[in-house]
Order: C-alpha cells, then sequence, then structure tokens
C-alpha cells in the first residue's frame, strides 16, 4: 500500500497487509452520534490508526509507541487527524499507559499488532529497534492482554493478529483476563496460515466464530 506523502518508520519502505487485514476485521461505526475510542498500541509509523478511522471503525484513536521515530513518523502521517482531535500520538511504554488510572475502561476498541516472537525464540534482529518491534523484549503477550482487560470497558472489543502457533497460549491468557474470543480468521493470501486474526469481547459469554476470508 502506497500513501502520497506517507512516511514511513525507520528503514521500512512498505507495509504488510496485516494492519489493513486486522482494521477489517473490525465492526464499523456506524450511523448516528455514538462515539467509539480506539487505542492502537504499538502504532509504529500509524498506518492502522489513520486505517481505522479512514474506515469509520472509530470516531477517536490514541496511538502510542515507545521509540521516538515512529512517533514522529506517526504525527507526520496523522497531523490532519490530530488538527481534527480525531488522532492523539503519545510517546509511552505500553506498561505505564496501561497503569495510568485515568485510562482504566476509558477504550471501547483496543487493537495491537503486537510482537510475535517469545524472548529467545525466532531469528534476531541486529538492529535493536526491529528487535523491539518484532520479539517480547518490551512488550510480552501476557502484558498487552492484562493491558486490554484494563483498558477496555465492559463489552469493549480487543483486535490482535498473532502466530497461529501461538494460538492457545493466547488463548489461555485471555480466559484468565475475562476477555471472550468471539471471531477467529485467517486470510487466504497467508496459504501457509502462519497468522491469525482475532475479535474478543471483554466480559461476554462463550461463542466463537471460525471463517477463512
Amino acid at each position: 500500500m502506497q500513501r502520497p506523502g506517507w512516511k514511513f518508520n525507520q528503514n521500512q519502505k512498505s507495509h504488510t497487509q496485516d494492519g489493513p487485514n486486522l482494521v477489517r476485521l473490525m465492526k464499523p461505526v456506524g450511523k448516528g452520534l455514538r462515539k467509539v475510542l480506539a487505542i492502537d498500541v504499538g502504532c509504529g509509523d500509524g498506518i492502522i490508526a489513520k486505517e481505522i478511522l479512514d474506515y469509520n471503525k472509530a470516531t477517536q484513536v490514541v496511538a502510542i509507541d515507545i521509540q521516538s521515530e515512529a512517533i514522529k513518523a506517526a504525527t507526520h502521517n496523522l497531523k490532519e487527524e490530530i488538527f481534527l482531535e480525531k488522532a492523539k500520538v503519545v510517546k509511552t511504554t505500553a506498561q505505564k499507559f496501561f497503569k495510568k488510572k485515568e485510562n482504566l475502561e476509558r477504550f471501547d476498541c483496543f487493537v495491537i499488532n503486537p510482537p510475535f516472537f517469545a524472548q529467545g525464540s525466532g531469528e534476531a534482529n541486529k538492529n535493536k529497534k526491529d528487535q523491539i518491534a518484532r520479539h517480547e523484549v518490551q512488550l510480552k503477550m501476557k502484558m498487552w492482554v492484562k493491558g486490554a482487560a484494563r483498558l477496555l470497558k465492559f463489552g469493549g472489543d480487543l483486535y490482535c493478529v498473532f502466530p497461529t502457533e501461538r494460538l492457545s497460549e493466547l488463548l489461555v491468557e485471555l480466559s484468565k483476563n475475562k476477555i471472550e474470543p468471539k471471531e477467529l480468521c485467517w486470510y487466504k493470501s497467508d496459504k501457509r496460515m502462519r497468522r491469525f486474526f482475532l475479535r474478543a469481547k471483554r466480559g461476554a459469554k462463550p461463542g466463537l466464530q471460525i471463517a477463512f476470508k
């Protein structure tokens, strides 16, 4: 995907389909005056936040990241949305943001394209910033699931993409934190089904739909 004037993060030159596919899974806001506040955790250059707003999947987005280069890129790419007060970009660690009392049960949607690899697994990246983005150096899966449980309103939705080999691990943590999986899908473009896309709801009753799109 190429957008005119888009500023990529670090040495990145293009986007994968993970972000757009994740946004496709999200429910649209619909008509009326309902406000839907989303958080994009580990926003990178802001592509997910941008798509959330462009496709009316939320009325406002808070985008957070720990890396300065990512914040600069996201601020550039979301400058119109920031001016219109539809987006806010914040440099912070996820852990600090999760712990703030003012963020407790504040959000309708929690969106994350997280580091895939558990620490000590997968091929290590020479670039420290890439290592943080792809491996659980700063943000482990258990941490962001607990964070979602704190930040989401009752009935709020968690959206994530994650490696298929870690599906059972994620489901256990969601159950511990009373977040119920509702939609689980794989996209046909990923022929080896290496990663899945999930919507889960805080406080919901059991009931899971599985799809191949």
